[in-house]
C-alpha cells in the first residue's frame, strides 16, 4: 500500500510540473532538455517512474542501515570519489585566452570551485544561516581533469575545438557535441559554449534501471554531460576573467553538476512543487538575484526559503549550501550500478597515470617559411608535439620534395622533450625549388624507436616559391591573376571571377573545399626602401551562411615570405560580412563591398623584400572576393578626397602642402608654382607616379597670390591660392 502511495504520489507530481505555469530558465536548461528529449522519443522515463526508483533506493538504504546499526548510510566507496572530467572548449578560433577560447587557468578556477562546493570547503560556507546549518551537508567528492585520454594517451583534460558557428542552442545539443566527445562511461564530458538566447548551463539527468526501460537507458550515451556558456565558467576569485557579474563564481556548474548526479531545483519547477529532498524547504517558486536573508515563501504557510542553495537561480554570490538529503540523493546515484555512466567514472581509467608504452611524435604544423617566400635556402621549420609515454631526446625524419630522393634527418633535443610538450624543430640542409614545392615529410622514428602513429607524425604540403617583383606605389584590379597563389594543404585556390568590377580575385568556398585549409594570394616582393611612410586600401565582398565562419586574415612580411606576422586585419563569420544568404555569393553592384578598408603598413617602410599576403581559411562557408588593392607611399587613412579624380593638396601650414595622386597608371607629373605675374618659386617633374604623396615647400615665397599648375600627361589643372606673412 505504501508502494501504491508513493506511485500515486510521484505522478501526482509529474502531473503538476507538466500543467504549472512555466518558469523562466534563464540560468538552467535541463528541465526543458530533459522534456524535448523525451519529445524526440529518445527518453521513455517520466520524471514520475524515476522518482519511484529513487524512493525504492532511499528505502532499501535506510533498511541496510537498520540492519547494520551503523551511523550513517552506507557506501561502496572508500575514500573519495574521484570523477574524471573533461572540458571541451568550442570555441570561434580565437587565440587561448581570449573570447570563447577561454584560458586554462579559468578552467582550472572551475575546477577548483566545484571540489569545494560539494566537500563544502567553499570560504563561503560561514554565509550560510544559523537556521541552514544543522542540516549542510558535503560530498567526499574529487572532480580531476583527466590524465589519459580515450586512447590510453597524456591529456590535460582540456580540449579546444574550432565551433561551426559563433553561438549554439539546445537545439544544436547534438551538433556542437560531436565537435568533440569522449566515452561518457568513462568521462563527465563537459562543454563550454556561447549560449544565444538566456540559457546559461544545462546537464543530461540521470536515468534508472527500471524494468521494461533497459532498452532505452543507454540511448542518451553520446550526449551525456554538462553544458555551460563560457561567460559563466570559473571564478573572478582566481583572475580577472570576463565573466557575466551574476554568474562569475562558478556556481552555474556547481548547480549543473547537482542535475547531473540526480538533483531537482529545490521548488520542484512547480509552484510549491517538491524536490523530493525532506531537509529543504518547500518553496513556491525560483529565486533571483541575491535578496537578503530571510526571506519568506507561503506554500500554505510561510516558510523562510533556502534561497542559498545551490539547486536555487540565485547570482553566485548568493550561493553556498547542499543539504545532506541533497548529499544523501547524490550518493544514491554514485553507488548504484545500474545507473548509466556514473558510478562507472569512479573506475575510469581517465583516472590514471599514463602507463602505455606508445612511442609517437605528432607533426602539428609548419613554422616557416610561409606558403609563399623567395629563398631557397629558407630554414624549414616544423612544430611537434610528444603525444608518446615518455619523455624523448631525439628524432628521425624523412622527406622528400617534388618526389625526389628521401633525405633522411636526425634531430636532438636541447634537453629531453617531456609528454605533451611541444618543440619547433629545424630540418636541416632543405633546399627549396623555385616554383611549387611539393614537399612530404614524416617523423619516423623517436629515440631510435619506430614512431608508431604515422597519422598524425606526417605531413603532407604545398609550397611556392617566388621572387617576382613589383614597384611601390601599386594598384592591383585583378584584370589578370600575375600574383603568386598557394594553399599549402590542398585546398581551394585563389581565382579570378566575373564581378561588378570585372574580374575580382576570389575563393569559391560556398560548400566546396574542406574546412581547415587555408587559400593564400601573395604580392609580389615590394621595396618599401625609400618610404617613410606606407598603407594599403583593397575592396572585398563577403557573405555569411549563418552557420560556417570562414576567416580572412591580412599578413605582412618584413623578409620576403619567410615569415609572416599578423596585421589589423582579422576577421571572420558575420563579423567579416557585409550581407548573409546561404546561396552562393557573387557582388553585382557596389552595395555588395566593403570599400576602401584600410592598413597602416608603416612598419614595412626602409625594407626592400616585404610581402603582403591575403589567406583565406575554409569554412566551406561562402565565397569571398578581393579587388582594388592600392599601396600608397602614405599613411592617411584618406589619401585621396573623394570627388577628386586624380589628386588632392593638404595644406599643413601656410606655406607647406603635400599633393597626393591617385593616377589611373603610372605616368611622369610636372607641377609648378608661379605668382601672378609669372615669377617661378616651384619646378619639379616626378617619374612613375601612381598614387604617392608629393612635398610642397614655399618657405622663401612672401605674401600674396600664387598659381600651383600640375600637368598629368598632356592635361593642365591650375589651383589659384594665397599666402600670407
Amino acid at each position: 500500500m505504501r508502494n501504491l502511495l508513493i506511485v500515486f504520489f510521484a505522478a501526482v507530481v509529474q502531473l503538476i510540473i507538466l500543467k504549472a505555469p512555466v518558469f523562466a530558465q534563464e540560468r538552467c536548461g535541463t528541465v526543458p532538455y530533459m522534456q524535448q528529449l523525451r519529445n524526440d522519443g529518445k527518453l521513455r522515463q517520466t520524471d514520475a517512474q524515476f522518482e519511484q526508483w529513487m524512493t525504492q533506493k532511499k528505502m532499501e538504504r535506510l533498511m541496510l542501515h537498520q540492519q547494520t546499526q551503523n551511523k550513517e548510510m552506507q557506501r561502496t566507496q572508500s575514500g573519495p570519489y574521484q570523477i574524471p572530467v573533461v572540458v571541451h572548449i568550442i570555441h570561434n578560433g580565437e587565440p587561448i585566452g581570449t573570447g570563447t577560447n577561454i584560458s586554462d587557468a579559468q578552467i582550472l578556477s572551475q575546477i577548483e570551485v566545484i571540489n569545494d562546493d560539494f566537500k563544502r570547503l567553499n570560504t563561503d560556507a560561514t554565509s550560510t544561516p544559523s537556521e541552514f546549518q544543522p542540516v549542510a551537508g558535503s560530498l567526499d567528492i574529487e572532480f580531476i581533469l583527466a590524465k589519459r585520454d580515450p586512447n590510453g594517451l597524456p591529456t590535460t583534460g582540456i580540449n579546444r575545438v574550432q565551433g561551426t558557428k559563433t553561438s549554439w542552442t539546445q537545439n544544436d545539443d547534438v551538433q556542437f557535441k560531436a565537435l568533440s566527445f569522449w566515452n561518457s562511461n568513462d568521462y563527465l564530458n563537459i562543454w563550454v559554449i556561447r549560449f544565444s538566447g538566456s540559457t546559461i548551463g544545462y546537464a543530461q539527468f540521470p536515468v534508472s534501471d527500471l524494468e521494461g526501460l533497459e532498452n532505452y537507458r543507454d540511448g542518451l550515451a553520446a550526449t551525456d554531460g554538462v553544458v555551460i556558456d563560457y561567460t559563466a565558467f570559473g571564478t573572478i576569485d582566481s583572475g580577472p576573467f570576463d565573466l557575466d557579474p551574476k554568474y562569475n563564481k562558478g556556481r552555474t556548474l556547481t548547480h549543473e553538476i547537482g542535475h547531473f548526479f540526480g538533483l531537482r531545483h529545490i521548488w520542484g519547477d512547480a509552484i510549491c512543487g517538491t524536490d523530493y529532498v525532506d531537509d529543504t524547504p518547500i518553496q513556491r517558486s525560483n529565486t533571483s538575484n541575491c535578496p537578503s536573508h530571510p526571506q519568506t515563501t507561503i506554500c500554505g504557510s510561510a516558510v523562510v526559503k533556502m534561497f542559498q542553495n545551490y539547486m536555487d537561480y540565485t547570482n553566485d554570490a548568493c550561493m553556498n549550501i547542499f543539504t545532506q538529503g541533497q548529499i544523501d540523493r547524490m550518493d544514491v546515484i554514485l553507488n548504484d550500478e545500474n545507473v548509466p555512466r556514473r558510478k562507472s567514472l569512479l573506475t575510469s581509467p581517465g583516472l590514471l597515470d599514463p602507463s602505455c608504452e606508445k612511442i609517437d611524435v605528432a607533426i602539428l604544423s609548419v613554422t616557416s617559411p610561409g606558403a609563399v617566400h623567395c629563398n631557397t635556402q629558407a630554414e624549414f621549420k616544423i612544430n611537434v608535439r610528444n603525444v608518446g609515454c615518455s619523455p624523448i631526446s631525439s628524432i628521425k625524419t624523412q622527406h622528400t620534395n617534388n618526389g625526389g630522393a628521401p633525405v633522411t634527418n636526425t634531430i636532438s633535443f636541447s634537453q629531453p622533450l617531456a609528454i605533451n610538450e611541444t618543440s619547433i624543430v629545424t630540418i636541416p640542409g632543405f633546399t627549396f625549388l623555385e616554383g611549387s614545392n611539393a614537399i612530404t615529410l614524416q617523423v619516423i622514428e623517436a629515440d631510435n624507436k619506430p614512431d608508431e602513429d604515422p597519422n598524425n607524425s606526417s605531413l603532407d604540403i604545398s609550397i611556392t616559391v617566388d621572387n617576382t617583383q613589383d614597384l611601390i606605389p601599386l594598384r592591383e584590379a585583378f584584370d589578370l591573376l600575375h600574383w603568386p597563389t598557394e594553399s599549402p594543404h590542398t585546398g581551394i585556390n585563389w581565382q579570378l571571377t566575373g564581378t561588378n568590377f570585372g574580374n575580382s580575385a576570389s575563393v569559391q568556398a560556398h560548400n566546396n573545399g574542406t574546412a581547415g585549409t587555408e587559400s593564400w594570394l601573395a604580392t609580389p616582393v615590394l621595396n618599401f626602401g625609400s618610404a617613410t611612410t606606407a598603407s594599403m586600401f583593397f575592396d572585398y565582398s563577403y557573405a555569411w551562411n549563418q552557420t560556417n565562419n570562414d576567416r580572412l586574415r591580412v599578413l605582412v612580411s618584413a623578409d620576403c615570405g619567410v615569415t609572416w606576422q599578423p596585421s589589423a586585419f582579422d576577421k571572420s563569420g558575420a563579423a567579416l560580412a557585409n550581407s548573409e544568404t546561404t546561396q552562393s555569393w557573387q557582388p553585382t553592384n557596389p552595395s555588395h563591398w566593403q570599400t576602401r578598408q584600410y592598413i597602416n603598413l608603416n612598419t614595412l617602410t626602409g625594407l626592400n623584400q616585404a610581402r603582403i599576403a591575403f589567406v583565406f581559411t575554409n569554412a566551406t562557408g561562402n565565397n569571398l572576393y578581393v579587388d582594388n588593392i592600392e599601396f600608397f607611399v602614405s599613411d592617411n587613412p584618406k589619401p585621396v578626397d573623394i570627388g577628386s579624380d586624380l589628386y588632392s593638396i593638404y595644406w599643413q601650414t601656410n606655406f607647406e602642402a603635400t599633393i597626393t595622386f591617385d593616377l589611373p597608371e603610372r605616368m611622369s607629373v610636372d607641377v609648378f608654382v608661379t605668382d601672378v605675374i609669372g615669377r617661378e618659386y616651384l619646378r619639379a617633374t616626378l617619374p612613375d607616379i601612381l598614387n604617392q604623396t608629393f612635398p610642397v615647400n614655399l618657405n622663401n615665397a612672401a605674401g600674396g597670390i600664387y598659381i600651383m599648375k600640375i600637368r598629368i600627361g598632356n592635361q593642365f589643372y591650375t589651383t589659384k591660392f594665397f599666402l600670407s606673412r
